[in-house]
């Protein structure tokens, strides 16, 4: 296989990505995170809808805990499972999803094991990996559900080996494919031990097979994915720090993009790498007579419009808003998120993200999350104001006029270009002379309107 048409860090810059050898910024939201379970037209109906808005990125989780989701092996009798064995139904349903996904150009971040599957106490009590519901293994070689992920730290090799057996057969059909990243566990607890033996495992069958991929581990705080990164460099080739974007384990407004700041720092003094973001937290939640349902882990629905934002504009490679559920963690592929993604993917059709850096150091009389910068410094920078404002952008060059367009996020719309003036700043100097010379030049920017706008300023 071409690894040239893989998904990889891009060539030119290894903070975004590249897929088919072109460079590819990844976004999308979607209703579910293992969509690889969903069937026939509630795929592709979704699928369809996502690219429709210029989406291009889903999560899959290989999880099994919802209503009509299937398990990988074989039930040969009721609830009672062969480990040695495989539910084809399974495997298929994974094969159609990475089939589906590649005919449209989607990448797909997918998490090999996720623990909140096995810590819900009745889907353990029904599933093929409790000892209690297969014929391979007794109680006593696993007798908590905990136990399930300490296998390698407690050189469990016999619940180990079928874990192994599982994970060879999984890389089977999804290494066939270049449009895959992989994280190796979900908000994961289970330690760098588990973590580094998945991705080390992963690595080599891929080699084995002269293909190259991409590896995450997700830990709880983003703060321990970055330095699983850091450490482990032979192991993890991207960071997915997806935890800041909530407001248990992240932050809002300034907060956030602060916090993202201090992260790309880190990561970039150690070796610039993709950064991810495939779960952007917060929902609007439901009013129910006086009662009003809402998430205060996830945040509300305006806080994920905005994390989205500051997370391209502020560097990341990848963002995508979180699914929705019961639970109001995520705007999934809601309208409020197809606004957003249309509009970003027609930002990105003017605005060449590929070439810039995040830089608010550019913008002057600017307030707490009024306004936030990204730029190619002398050719063209996009100015993101979540909700109104006035800021100066300082140029830092020589032209005397430049282009201004302004989008207008929630009608997905371009507004008519115009020609803006750069207004200077002088400085006299008393020497022999009252000789003055240019020192700033700033371009005045004030929204047209309330609301999220974007002004792309073009030298």
């Amino acid at each position: 296989m071409n690894n040239e048409n893989r998904i990889k860090p891009y060539s030119k810059n290894p903070s975004y990505w590249q897929y088919k050898g072109r460079p590819i910024l990844l976004i999308g939201g979607s209703d579910d995170d293992n969509l690889f379970q969903w069937t026939d037209n509630n795929l592709t109906d979704h699928l369809d809808l996502l690219i429709s808005v210029g989406g291009n990125f889903v999560r899959n989780t290989m999880s099994d805990r919802d209503e009509g989701n299937v398990f990988a092996f074989k039930e040969i009798e009721p609830k009672l499972y062969d480990l040695n064995q495989w539910n084809d139904e399974y495997w298929e349903r994974l094969h159609f999803f990475l089939e589906e996904t590649k005919t449209r150009d989607i990448i797909v971040q997918l998490t090999v094991w996720d623990q909140w599957d096995l810590t819900i106490q009745k889907l353990w009590d029904v599933h093929p990996w409790n000892s209690k519901c297969n014929v391979n293994y007794e109680v006593n070689d696993l007798s908590t559900k905990s136990d399930f992920f300490n296998t390698v730290t407690n050189k469990n090799e016999k619940v180990l080996s079928y874990q192994n057996k599982y994970v060879e057969k999984l890389l089977e059909t999804t290494l066939n494919y270049n449009h895959v990243l992989y994280n190796i566990n979900n908000e994961s607890w289970a330690g760098l031990e588990w973590e580094n033996y998945w991705a080390e495992k992963l690595l080599t069958k891929a080699r084995n097979q002269q293909k190259e991929i991409e590896i995450t581990t997700m830990q709880l705080h983003a703060e321990g994915s970055v330095k699983a990164l850091c450490y482990y460099k032979d192991l993890y080739s991207f960071v997915d720090i997806s935890q800041i974007n909530q407001d248990a384990n992240g932050s809002t407004g300034q907060g956030h993009w602060d916090m993202l700041m201090s992260l790309r720092t880190i990561v970039n003094s150690n070796r610039v790498v993709p950064i991810n973001n495939e779960k952007i937290y917060g929902s609007q939640g439901e009013e129910s007579g006086p009662i009003f349902t809402f998430n205060k882990y996830a945040g509300t629905k305006e806080e994920a419009i905005q994390r989205f934002w500051r997370d391209i504009i502020g560097g990341c490679a990848s963002a995508r808003f979180h699914r929705p559920d019961t639970m109001y963690w995520g705007i999934g592929l809601t309208k409020d998120a197809r606004i957003q993604l249309l509009s970003m993917s027609k930002l990105i059709e003017k605005f060449d993200i590929y070439h810039c850096e995040p830089n608010n150091n550019l913008l002057d009389n600017r307030k707490d999350n009024e306004a936030y910068c990204n730029a190619n410094i002398g050719k063209k920078y996009a100015v993101y104001f979540p909700d109104g404002g006035s800021v100066d952008l300082i140029t830092w060059s020589y032209s005397e006029e430049m282009t201004l367009e302004w989008l207008n996020i929630s009608e997905s719309e371009w507004l008519t270009p115009e020609k803006v003036k750069v207004k200077w700043d002088e400085k006299v100097i008393f020497w022999e002379t009252n000789m003055s010379f240019r020192v700033q030049g700033k371009i005045p920017l004030n929204t047209p309107g309330s609301g999220p706008w974007v002004a792309v300023i073009t030298v």
